[in-house]
C-alpha cells in the first residue's frame, strides 16, 4: 500500500500538468489566428474622413483620404523585410514589434492634432502590421499539418472576416464622442501582444537545418511560387474593384444610395468569415482545386455586379466577393507551403501577401487606365473587365489543379509540430 501511495499523488499532478499544456496550446493558436485581424485593420477607422476633413479645412481632401491607403506603403515594404528582421531578432521578437509599433502609431491620431504626425503614424500601422502580416500566415504552414493546417488557415479566415467587423463597428460607436476617439479601438494591439508574449514558444519560426542546397537559402523564391505571386498579385486588382467602384455602380443605376452600397459592403466581412469554414471543406474534399473553385465564386460574383440592377443581387454579388477572397488568400498561402521547402516558407510567403497588397495599391490607376483604353467610363465596364480577368485566372488555376501532383515540393518537407 506504501508504494502505491506515491503514484497516486502523482496521478492528480499529471493531470494538472496536461491541463496546462493544453491550455499553453489552445492560447498559443488563439494568438496566432489574432493576429490575422491586422492584416485587414487598417481601414476600420475610414469613416473618421469626413469629420478629419472639417478638424483640418487646409489640409486637401485628397491628402486626408489618403491616411486610408498609405498604410499599403509600410505593409509593401516591411513584409518582405520582416524576414530579415526575423533572422537577426527572432520571429517571436519581430512579431511583438510589430504589435507595439502598432499600438503606439494606431492610437496616435487620438492624442494629437499634428497632421503630420497623424499622417507618419499611419504609415506606422503599415510598417507593423508588414512586420506581422506573412508571420500570421507562414507560422500556420510551418506549425501544424494536414487536416489541423487546413482547419488553422480556415480559422484565420474567419478571425480575419469577423476581426475586421468587430474593429470597425467599435470605431464607429466611439466615434459617437468625436473622431479622435475611434483610434483608440488600436489598443486591442496590447492584450494581443500580451498573449503572443507569454504562449509564443521563444524559438517559433526556426526550421531544422537541410542537406538541401536549395532549402537551406530561405531567400530563394521558386518560380512557381513567383506564379502564385503574380495570380495574387492580379486577383487583388481585379478584386480591389468593388472597393473603387461599387459604390459608384450602385448610385448610376439608380437602385441604392451611398448608404446602401456602403452596407452591402459591410456585409463582405461575415462573408469572408464564412469563406473561412467553406476553405476547410474545399481543402478536405478538393484541395487540387482550392485556388479555381475561390476564382469561380470571383467570377460569378463580379457577373452579377456586371449586370445586377438591384439591391438584393448585388448583395449576393458582394457576398461571393467575401467568400472568393477568403478562400483564395487562404489557398494561396496553404499553396507557398506545398510548392516549396520548410525554410523557404517565411519569405515566399511575405513575397506573395507583398505582391497582393501592391495589387491593391495599384487598383485604381489600372481600373482608371483600362477605362482610357477602351473608352468606357462606366463602372459596369469596369466589373465587365474584371469578369473576363476572373474568368482567365479560373482557367489557368483549373489546369494548376489538374496537373496538382506534379506541382509540389519534391525534397520532404521539415515541419515543427505544434507544441
Amino acid at each position: 500500500m506504501k508504494k502505491l501511495m506515491p503514484s497516486l499523488k502523482q496521478q492528480p499532478n499529471n493531470r494538472l500538468k496536461r491541463r496546462k499544456q493544453l491550455m499553453r496550446k489552445l492560447f498559443m493558436r488563439l494568438s496566432l489566428l489574432l493576429l490575422s485581424i491586422f492584416t485587414v485593420s487598417a481601414g476600420a477607422t475610414a469613416a473618421t474622413i469626413p469629420m478629419m476633413m472639417r478638424s483640418f479645412p487646409n489640409i486637401s481632401p485628397t491628402l486626408i483620404e489618403l491616411l486610408m491607403t498609405v498604410p499599403s506603403l509600410g505593409i509593401i515594404i516591411f513584409t518582405p523585410l520582416s524576414n530579415f528582421f526575423a533572422d537577426r531578432f527572432s520571429v517571436k521578437n519581430t512579431i511583438l514589434t510589430g504589435l507595439i509599433v502598432i499600438l503606439i502609431s494606431g492610437i496616435t491620431p487620438a492624442v494629437t492634432l499634428n497632421f503630420p504626425l497623424i499622417f507618419a503614424s499611419r504609415i506606422g500601422i503599415g510598417v507593423g502590421t508588414g512586420l506581422l502580416a506573412s508571420f500570421a500566415q507562414s507560422l500556420i504552414i510551418q506549425l501544424f499539418d494536414g487536416d489541423d493546417q487546413q482547419h488553422m488557415m480556415g480559422l484565420s479566415s474567419v478571425f480575419q472576416g469577423l476581426g475586421m467587423f468587430v474593429i470597425t463597428y467599435f470605431a464607429g460607436v466611439l466615434m459617437n464622442f468625436n473622431w479622435q476617439t475611434a483610434y483608440w479601438v488600436y489598443v486591442i494591439a496590447l492584450p494581443i501582444a500580451l498573449l503572443v508574449a507569454f504562449f509564443i514558444p521563444k524559438g517559433v519560426g526556426q526550421v531544422a537545418t537541410t542537406t538541401s542546397a536549395v532549402a537551406t537559402n530561405s531567400k530563394h523564391v521558386d518560380g512557381k511560387v513567383w506564379v502564385l505571386a503574380g495570380f495574387a498579385f492580379l486577383f487583388n486588382v481585379t478584386f480591389a474593384f468593388i472597393t473603387i467602384k461599387f459604390a459608384t455602380l450602385v448610385v448610376t443605376r439608380h437602385y441604392g444610395t451611398v448608404m446602401d452600397a456602403s452596407t452591402l459592403l459591410g456585409m463582405m466581412s461575415f462573408a469572408m468569415a464564412a469563406g473561412g469554414f467553406i476553405f476547410m471543406y474545399i481543402q478536405k474534399h478538393w484541395r487540387a482545386y482550392s485556388m479555381a473553385i475561390a476564382l469561380g465564386f470571383a467570377t460569378l460574383a463580379f457577373l452579377i455586379l456586371t449586370v445586377s440592377h438591384s439591391l438584393v443581387l448585388s448583395g449576393i454579388g458582394v457576398i461571393f466577393v467575401g467568400i472568393a477572397v477568403a478562400v483564395f488568400m487562404a489557398s494561396m498561402v496553404t499553396s507557398v507551403g506545398y510548392l516549396t521547402s520548410a525554410p523557404q516558407v517565411p519569405f515566399s510567403t511575405s513575397v506573395a501577401i507583398t505582391c497582393a497588397n501592391v495589387g491593391t495599391l495599384v487598383s485604381p490607376y489600372v481600373a482608371q487606365l483600362l477605362s482610357q483604353w477602351f473608352g468606357n467610363t462606366t463602372a459596369g465596364f469596369t466589373f465587365m473587365v474584371g469578369t473576363f480577368i476572373f474568368a482567365v485566372l479560373f482557367i489557368l488555376a483549373m489546369f494548376a489543379g489538374a496537373n496538382y501532383g506534379k506541382l509540389g515540393y519534391t525534397t520532404s518537407k521539415t515541419h515543427q509540430q505544434a507544441m
